[in-house]
């Protein structure tokens, strides 16, 4: 097996904390398959050591934290300079971890240019965010596959000889669990009063607040459901210094309700009555591209209808979920929908919906990963 009973040292752009994302999904799958897993940590400005390796609440799965040893803003002006100064960068790392890396994993596309580096048997390279420059591009000529959640993403990496495949976002096993259950009890019920649902930090800057703003402003009947955080006291911080007008609208708006950050299994409790799901990105070339979310993924888990503007991957999905990205055509579309609730939340459409979701499990995503890897890799 490839992933079983291995180092493995992942490279992530996010903090490991209470919040979990793809990379840290990964990781907690890996150590269940008897890995030891190390999660790279992006750079501290404000460690107080060099580097550092401490323990998370979750056997053999270490964090690593480091203070980078130079100026880190010259990766911006002298790229060639700050690729030299990383390899010792990575030498500091691999000193600390003192054992043979045998995968490296890299999610990270701003910082190591050769993957090589890191001496492992196999090196993987997973961008899940939009790639636009060339540093971004080079990690791929030292990975052995590029994996990524987009055909839009891969495309960004036509020119490299490096094997490409689309493995889409993963579904955790709290969602999973509740996924299961939901099939066998599918049976959906409009109550009196709809309830609208947002899982996500309300932070991040590629929100769409005007059409979040404009549905909210023209329903107020409804019920606006927010689960999430909305200040940057969490480890996958947003903005909302930056731009604090959404999150006070949305304090002063009676038909919305702010739940804050909450555990996995308390929010599975509480977006069990939730009639629609919504997600608006604007597009973004550093940030969004809207070729896909994780959210998407959790949100089919629900089996309940997802309105969303356009989603690149999920454009095939039709009623499983409803697209748009004309302003006028949103509000008659939501409307449609919420009149139209018990057939788009149909037994139908319900199983559809979360059986997708059940077959890209976090679990099922590594099995896929394992046999690319035997597959191309000779192994």
């Amino acid at each position: 097996m490839i992933f079983q009973n291995k180092n493995i040292l992942i490279i992530s752009p996010n903090q490991w904390g209470e919040l979990h994302i793809s990379k840290h999904h990964y990781a907690i799958e890996l150590v269940k398959r008897k890995n030891i897993v190390y999660f790279l940590n992006p750079p501290q400005k404000k460690l107080k050591n060099l580097i550092e390796i401490k323990e998370t609440n979750y056997k053999n799965l270490y964090q690593i934290n480091y203070k980078p040893y130079f100026n880190f803003k010259i990766r911006f002006h002298f790229r060639f300079l700050f690729d030299f100064l990383m390899k010792f960068q990575i030498k500091k790392i691999l000193k600390l971890i003192d054992s043979e890396i045998d995968i490296v994993w890299c999610f990270e596309f701003n910082l190591f240019s050769d993957l090589k580096l890191f001496n492992a048997k196999y090196s993987i390279y997973h961008p899940v965010d939009p790639v636009n420059y060339k540093y971004q591009i080079n990690p791929a000529k030292t990975a052995d596959i590029v994996l990524s959640v987009s055909e839009n993403i891969l495309s960004k990496f036509k020119n490299i000889k490096t094997n490409k495949f689309l493995i889409n976002h993963g579904l955790n096993n709290n969602f999973k669990s509740f996924a299961e259950k939901r099939i066998l009890e599918n049976q959906y019920k409009k109550a009196d009063k709809i309830r609208v649902g947002y899982i996500g930090n309300l932070t991040r800057p590629i929100i769409d607040k005007n059409r979040f703003i404009n549905l909210i402003d023209n329903n107020k009947s409804i019920e606006f459901h927010f689960w999430g955080p909305y200040s940057n006291n969490n480890n996958l911080s947003g903005d909302e210094d930056n731009e604090p007008y959404f999150i006070e609208y949305l304090k002063t708006k009676e038909n919305v309700f702010l739940h804050g950050n909450k555990t996995k299994q308390e929010l599975i409790l509480e977006i069990k009555d939730i009639d629609i799901f919504i997600l608006f990105y604007i597009e973004d070339k550093l940030t969004s591209d809207r070729s896909n979310s994780h959210k998407i993924i959790e949100y089919l888990a629900t089996g309940i209808v997802v309105f969303s503007n356009e989603i690149s991957h999920y454009k095939s999905f039709n009623d499983l979920i409803l697209m748009s990205d004309n302003d006028f055509e949103i509000n008659n579309l939501f409307k449609k929908i919420i009149d139209n609730l018990e057939f788009y939340n149909s037994k139908e459409f319900m199983e559809k919906r979360i059986d997708f979701a059940l077959d890209n499990t976090y679990e099922k995503q590594i099995v896929r990963i394992e046999r690319i890897i035997n597959k191309n890799l000779n192994v």
